[in-house]
């Protein structure tokens, strides 16, 4: 583009950066050319033997299918441990770009390498309670890898505390990080998807304890009930545009968990009477399947609702709980 610029584009980040470089070195090379004499290309005959030679088609054909999420650019929240680096993990290897976002720039660096290249996987660090935050994080993934298809509202913490015991800041970091940081986000990722006007995904992780009342842990469930319902409103608001929301309310997943690792599966311990090593089990035994819940388990259900055979379903929650009758939906 005279006066701004080359840009290239492709199924995904290395191959539109190859492109890229084969144009660069193109444009060297008649530059090059240019300085002793003048640049002649070749044939319109050659270039036809060359681009369809006869192994080279037969090459082509022998191509793989592309993967379900390829030239996607997914965006994960909370995406340096437990269930968001698994969702992470599941896309990128269905064929997406994808953005760590963290609160801990380091690990979510750390989290992307283990991805692949930066043609795969960038880290940034993200405060989602944080308006300019959480859209600087936005634009880094855009710049990165050119938009932004599929947000996961994943990042989170929680407090296990009874109503008498809860504080006020106990109540609103709660709320902060959860209910208006998947809000941020949910916008933020919206305003780029809309001007992209290709459509997209916003996944929520939600939990059982959105339509569950369980004990001592009034200022986390409200909050997930508020993210479930954000799910519904915003299924209604962007369907317009071509852009599902969805969500997912896993069970307890006591395994690779920043949370219940950061002192919640020490307090849910203690509230049930067991100890805390046991609580994967004990939440197992009290599903229907008597099945734990792992992150990979979250990751699979991701990957189905923002896939190619869920194109017409919005605004639904899928428990991913192994069973927990409370929790059916009604």
């Amino acid at each position: 583009m005279p006066g701004v610029g080359m840009f290239s584009f492709g199924a995904n980040k290395q191959t539109a950066r190859v492109a890229g470089e084969f144009y660069i070195n193109a444009i060297n090379v008649m530059r090059g050319a240019e300085s002793l004499s003048t640049y002649t290309p070749i044939s319109d005959a050659e270039k036809f033997r060359i681009e369809y030679w006869a192994l080279e088609e037969a090459r082509l054909q022998r191509l793989p299918q592309p993967k379900s999420h390829a030239t996607r650019v997914a965006f994960v929240t909370g995406a340096a441990s437990g269930i968001g680096k698994a969702i992470a993990t599941r896309l990128a290897a269905e064929g997406a770009c994808v953005v760590i976002a963290d609160l801990d720039l380091a690990k979510a660096q750390e989290a992307a390498a283990e991805l692949g290249s930066t043609d795969v996987a960038v880290g940034v660090q993200i405060d989602v309670s944080r308006a300019d935050a959480v859209a600087a994080a936005i634009d880094e993934a855009v710049l990165a890898f050119g938009g932004v298809d599929l947000v996961v509202n994943n990042a989170g913490l929680s407090l296990s505390k009874p109503l008498l015991e809860t504080t006020e800041r106990d109540w609103d970091l709660q709320h902060d990080v959860m209910a208006k940081g998947s809000f941020l986000v949910s916008q933020a990722g919206a305003r780029v998807m809309i001007d992209q006007d290709m459509g997209g995904d916003v996944l929520y992780i939600a939990s059982k304890n959105s339509v569950f009342a369980g004990p001592n842990n009034i200022a986390y469930s409200a909050t997930k009930a508020d993210q479930a319902h954000q799910v519904r409103l915003l299924a209604v608001e962007l369907g317009q545009f071509g852009i599902k929301v969805n969500g997912i309310n896993p069970d307890g997943v006591v395994r690779g968990s920043g949370i219940f690792a950061g002192g919640w599966g020490a307090n849910r311990a203690k509230t049930y009477g067991i100890d805390e090593e046991n609580l994967g089990e004990f939440y197992a035994q009290r599903t229907i399947l008597k099945r734990e819940v792992l992150p990979e388990h979250v990751a699979n259900a991701a990957a189905v609702l923002t896939g190619p055979d869920m194109t017409h379903t919005t605004g639904l929650h899928v428990p991913v709980d192994a069973g927990v009758a409370a929790a059916f939906l009604r």
